[in-house]
């Protein structure tokens, strides 16, 4: 069980994100919506650790995985807003790196690389690549590996309707299979599909709904 407990962030004396608290229990999907600036992807990035919460624990199988790298490299598959590739590499390249980064040997697993079209791209240059390509090869990483927890943000963002189909019945079979799923979306009918419930950030204040 993924166990977050009043996870809060402030800039600059300003609260962006007020306490917040969930479970996430295996085979379930929690859908995350709001408004530009409402503090959606502070908290996917606080979950992803990309950044640190001033308050609150998050807790993993009972243990604390806020300072535990080896969490969201081997555990964690997380798809930012923005992308966070590495222009200059080719995308072979990136994804030795990141296999590596993660403790894992060889190309991603096939399956993988089929559902999101990138075998064609490998020797391209990430800088060279459309948006849309960027966002299937940042997919592609966080899905290697079927890591047991997922964070996505606006992950369908730029893809194309049979990628976004795709991606959508894969996330399906996961949930199925035991994994769990933080989704961050503007699109209420992804919510309906994946989430059994749904944490809306109004202001960095949140409230549920559930049966989206």
């Amino acid at each position: 069980m993924l166990e977050v407990s009043n996870l809060s962030k402030t800039y600059r004396g300003r609260t962006v994100l007020h306490p917040v608290s969930f479970t996430l229990k295996a085979g379930e999907c929690l859908g995350i919506a709001g408004a530009n600036g409402s503090g959606k992807s502070t908290l996917l990035r606080i979950l992803a650790q990309v950044e640190m919460p001033d308050s609150g624990s998050i807790l993993f199988a009972g243990q604390d995985v806020r300072r535990d790298r080896t969490f969201p490299r081997s555990r964690l598959g997380y798809v930012p807003q923005d992308d966070a590739l590495m222009e200059e590499l080719t995308c072979s390249r990136q994804i030795s790196l990141w296999q590596a980064a993660c403790g894992r040997k060889g190309p991603l697993p096939a399956g993988i690389v089929e559902l999101m079209g990138i075998e064609g791209m490998m020797r391209r240059r990430i800088a060279e690549l459309s948006g849309g390509m960027r966002r299937r090869l940042s997919i592609a990483l966080a899905l290697a590996g079927e890591p047991p927890v997922l964070i996505m943000d606006e992950a369908t963002s730029a893809l194309d309707g049979d990628y976004c189909s795709a991606l959508l019945d894969w996330l399906e079979q996961y949930l199925r299979r035991g994994g769990r799923i933080v989704w961050c979306s503007h699109h209420a009918e992804e919510l309906e599909r994946l989430c059994d419930r749904c944490l809306i950030l109004r202001d960095g204040q949140s409230e549920w709904k559930n049966n989206v």
